[in-house]
């Protein structure tokens, strides 16, 4: 669907076999393709390079475009904030030299090899996502990446269902250090629960740490976190005791960690921070992970005005906080008049979290700002046991899909509010996004 002119197609075996779309890849304009077999409507023009295995084929091109580059190779990784943290270090490290990451969250085996084979010969920074389902994922993801620094953006539970535990997943964070290059730095978060794990599990690997977060023992810290509208702006105190000025297009206090972990790595490397905070300041969060729009539509004789967050894109117990935080801190300013207006979770499952599943749903309920939002949604029947523990004038309503959310929400909201959405990506809480997008683009 991708294809540009010049491109090699790869085609992947799977439920989809890529063999089967070849023949319209060369339509479109494709160089050649990767095949293990010669794909039906062969035209003999058409260049094709036959391979036995077409995914080992492609980790190792990954590996040869890896060791031929002579760029530093940035590894992110973290239960939330991996796919932020690599667009806001993609424009940061723009502004110091030609910089490569993927545009998508490319962060398996796959992702990460298309990363790496597509790395262009001038680049000289690299940035790749690292993401984790199971045991060994990173470690594996690290030897191919080779990563000169690390971040980890966070430590909590997440895929707990494929990772077991607290300490597997600590272990396998801190396993994306085994493939670096030479021992370079890690940036780790303080404020986990399992901080001084972390710390001794990378040092025991080598690497050198720079911690960064609002806790005093932070060699990075952050300070004087404050919301205005829809920015937040902090304070933020380097490794030399400089005192920094940090201002993001987002009232998520959550990305305010993200833009220290870099700040923290840029000076760690000796590059200039003022113009890594001027980069910060031009980030904007993308579809699904907190872009706030305004939707106007008509619902019979009524117009109807709300504010849409979209967190859509994914969902763990961490990042569900955070986006509750966003919604009940976003439009608090005394000069703005939407601090008033009702404030509406639209919540959907949250998957891969095991025999924790229940308890975490409803932990949910015991959030200490929760008294500030005034319906929560709930979608799916994990969130069933959220919905079921709360307070009745907390109940919007409860649905089996996003799809029937969709209808039941629209015909809710009142002019003024101001909606977040969140849930895991295999919920399709982005179809009742869309259908906010779609009524928007309708006449009002």
């Amino acid at each position: 669907r991708r294809i540009n002119e010049g491109d090699l197609f790869i085609a992947l075996p799977g439920q989809r076999d890529g063999h089967d779309f070849v023949k319209s890849a060369f339509d479109q304009g494709a160089a050649a393709a990767m095949v293990t077999q010669i794909p039906k409507g062969f035209d003999e023009k058409d260049k094709l390079l036959v391979v036995d295995d077409v995914m080992k084929a492609l980790v190792r091109m990954a590996k040869i475009a890896r060791n031929e580059s002579k760029a530093t190779f940035i590894g992110i990784t973290g239960t939330s904030g991996k796919t932020s943290t690599k667009d806001m270090g993609g424009l940061v490290f723009k502004s110091f030299g030609n910089t490569h990451f993927s545009d998508k969250s490319y962060n398996n085996i796959l992702g990460c090899s298309l990363t790496l084979a597509t790395v262009p010969k001038d680049t000289e920074y690299v940035l790749v996502e690292i993401g984790t389902n199971n045991i060994g994922e990173i470690a594996e993801l690290s030897q191919i990446v080779k990563p000169d620094h690390v971040i980890i953006t966070d430590v909590s539970i997440g895929h707990i269902e494929g990772l077991k535990s607290l300490d597997n997943i600590v272990e396998e964070k801190a396993s994306i250090c085994l493939g670096q290059k030479q021992k370079g730095t890690a940036i780790i978060p303080t404020g986990i629960e399992r901080f001084s794990q972390l710390k001794a599990q990378i040092e025991g690997l080598g690497s050198s740490v720079i911690s960064f977060g609002e806790d005093e023992t932070s060699d990075v810290k952050i300070k004087n976190i404050e919301v205005d509208s829809t920015f937040v702006k902090a304070k933020i105190l380097d490794q030399e005791k400089n005192l920094l000025d940090l201002k993001l297009k987002t009232a998520g206090k959550h990305y305010v960690r993200n833009a220290t972990a870099l700040l923290a790595l840029t000076a760690s490397l000796n590059l200039s921070p003022s113009k890594a905070i001027l980069a910060l300041g031009k980030w904007n969060p993308s579809a699904g992970r907190g872009q706030v729009s305004e939707i106007k539509f008509k619902n019979g004789n009524s117009q109807i005005a709300i504010h849409l967050i979209d967190e859509s894109y994914n969902a763990n117990p961490g990042s569900i906080r955070s986006s509750l935080d966003t919604l009940v801190n976003i439009f608090t300013h005394k000069k703005n008049k939407c601090q008033h207006n009702r404030r509406i979770a639209v919540l959907g499952d949250m998957l891969e979290l095991g025999s924790s599943e229940v308890k975490e749903h409803v932990d949910i309920s015991k959030f200490a700002k929760l008294s500030r939002i005034d319906k929560i949604y709930c979608v799916g029947s994990r969130m069933r046991k959220l919905y079921d523990v709360l307070a009745f004038s907390k109940q919007g309503s409860w649905t089996e899909t996003a799809q029937q959310m969709q209808n039941v929400l629209v015909n809710k909201l009142k002019n003024g509010d101001i909606v977040m959405i969140k849930g895991s990506f295999s919920m399709r809480m982005n179809t009742i996004v869309n259908e906010l997008k779609r009524l928007n683009n309708l006449e009002y």
